[in-house]
């Protein structure tokens, strides 16, 4: 049974000179694992999303904090969505990818075979990560169920206005490099403001960040409400 599959992309796989190695591996696979593909460069209408199985976006489309803000990332949490592209050392996107309801990342150095095994799980309706982004994020939600959040106060009251607009960035999935062109400040000056929030959210790494972030402005929307 053949499924209908959107690629995302702004490669132009009509022509040869501008293919990319990697994104035409991909491509090639998913014709023999059941899919009918078409591909874009824009986000087709909600009539074709309705009748889509599964929808990849190639990571080079964009940065990856506006991959994460994509319509049809935060608008079809029913829709199967899965990233191809990324960069394997790239943990941090994988987190956040994770969270925002991405259901499988495949790397640019995966083999043919370990794509093949990854698009069949996820087309069985699967989560496809690595063994270490699925462990350290089932560890991080035990740990919401037993380790207390830092004490309920509004964010910008224990951090301050720089430190809530990183934590806001790294909540979206922006690595270090993104986050400090878009404050105009330094690499180094970003790490320093992210130590800061950690020791100050009592939060060991971005995926608690995150979780933390998003709890935070969840219980102060329901005491306002």
């Amino acid at each position: 049974m053949s499924h209908q599959a959107f690629v995302l992309t702004r490669n132009n796989h009509e022509t040869a000179s501008e293919r990319d190695e990697a994104y035409e591996r991909f491509l090639c696979i998913l014709p023999s694992c059941g899919f009918t593909v078409t591909t874009g460069a824009i986000q087709p209408p909600r009539s074709i999303l309705n009748n889509t199985y599964t929808f990849f976006i190639d990571a080079n489309y964009c940065s990856t904090t506006t991959l994460l803000n994509l319509p049809v990332v935060n608008d079809f949490p029913d829709l199967n969505k899965v990233v191809f592209n990324v960069c394997a050392s790239d943990v941090d996107f994988h987190y956040a990818a994770l969270q925002h309801g991405i259901n499988g990342v495949f790397h640019i150095e995966d083999s043919l075979e370990l794509l093949v095994r990854g698009v069949q799980q996820v087309q069985a309706g699967n989560k496809w990560f690595s063994r270490e982004v699925m462990s350290r994020y089932i560890d991080a939600n035990l740990l919401a169920k037993t380790k207390p959040l830092a004490r309920l106060q509004p964010p910008n009251k224990l951090l301050t206005k720089r430190e809530l607009a990183i934590t806001r960035k790294v909540a979206d999935g922006a690595q270090n490099k993104e986050i400090a062109d878009c404050l105009h400040i330094s690499v180094n000056t970003v790490k320093t403001h992210v130590y800061s929030i950690f020791r100050k959210t009592e939060c060991r790494n971005r995926v608690e960040l995150i979780r933390w972030y998003a709890q935070q402005f969840s219980q102060l929307q329901q005491v306002s409400n």
